[in-house]
């Protein structure tokens, strides 16, 4: 059964950046992506200065897997910083 993973932002205005992730979490998305771990890249979708982006894993393995990779948690941590310096609010949902 897949496995949906939602992030949703809110920025406090226009002028403020989300968070870029670095080259080695998008080469992990890609890998898993063409394994077939991943059915489903990361699909934004903006709304003023809400951004939802909503990515499908094959299974809740495959999240697990992919969550625990030296490089998602450096991300999650890099990602984590910026937002609370930028005051942007986000949440993370998981098995949505």
């Amino acid at each position: 059964m897949s496995y949906k993973v939602r992030a949703r932002y809110t920025k406090p205005n226009a002028e403020v950046s989300l968070h870029t992730p670095p080259v080695g979490y998008t080469n992990l998305i890609n890998t898993m992506f063409d394994s077939g771990k991943i059915t489903q890249k990361p699909v934004e979708t903006i709304d003023g200065l809400n951004y939802t982006y909503e990515m499908i894993f094959a299974n809740e393995e495959s999240f697990t897997e992919f969550s625990t990779q030296d490089v998602s948690t450096e991300n999650s941590n890099t990602r984590e910083s910026h937002c609370s310096s930028n005051s942007i609010s986000y949440s993370v949902e998981q098995g949505v």
